[in-house]
């Protein structure tokens, strides 16, 4: 059994970057060691295409009792790293692809058959689907290469399709003590949204509390699929 953990931070008014993406942030110490904790727990992460441009490079785990840890397990020095773009619109200039890590793509037939650019050397290029990705395709593939635990850190768009496609099982969220506001700034879950009576329901497991900061974690109790999930870009 596949188990995919949700890892997200957002503000008090529910954003997950400023408007300006691209924008610094202060860094968020308690925050980080809990994203570089659950990180080091996975097998695989995935990344939407929008949030490894924004951020240039993949998370990777530096902590050595982490990393101890992941060796104890059988697992690799590092989480594969698994962007999924529907366009396979991906500058190969970016650091992400020098990084000394294990990388795929998810993309579908058709932006492999567009695609002009050879990939980076070292990047698995994988089609999980004709035109739009197919989620019950990328977890037969996770099930095929003994990925057992899978981490998705966003941003938005990726977010949704999980959600849609009911693969999301378990939920961090990071409640910081900012306000971005923006009515263009990103939230945790992006494209068209859920009907209200159709979107998943959360299962509140456990709380924790570090000075003003909020780790919440859930437990998802419905899991809808819908084949015309968003498709991170």
């Amino acid at each position: 059994m596949i188990m995919t953990t949700l890892v997200l931070g957002m503000t008090v008014d529910g954003k997950i970057a400023a408007s300006d993406a691209r924008a610094p942030r202060k860094p968020d110490p308690a925050d980080q060691a809990h994203l570089e904790y659950q990180t080091s727990l996975a097998d695989l992460i995935l990344i939407g295409a929008g949030t490894i441009r924004a951020e240039g490079s993949a998370y990777t785990v530096r902590d050595p009792e982490l990393l101890a840890a992941r060796a104890v397990r059988g697992q690799s020095p590092q989480p594969i790293t698994c962007v999924v773009s529907n366009s396979l619109d991906l500058d190969p200039s970016l650091p992400f692809f020098t990084q000394p890590i294990e990388r795929w793509i998810f993309t579908t037939s058709k932006a492999i058959e567009r695609s002009r650019e050879p990939q980076p050397d070292g990047t698995e290029l994988i089609a999980v689907g004709e035109e739009h990705l197919d989620w019950h395709r990328a977890y037969q593939i996770f099930e095929a290469r003994a990925i057992r635990k899978v981490a998705a850190l966003g941003g938005g768009n990726l977010t949704a399709a999980l959600f849609k496609a009911g693969r999301i099982d378990e939920m961090w969220l990071t409640v910081w003590p900012v306000i971005f506001g923006g009515k263009d700034a990103l939230s945790p879950v992006e494209g068209p949204g859920f009907l209200p009576m159709d979107g998943p329901r959360l299962h509140l497991m456990e709380t924790r509390q570090l000075e003003s900061e909020l780790f919440l974690h859930y437990r998802v109790l419905d899991k809808p699929s819908d084949p015309g999930a968003v498709q991170p870009t």
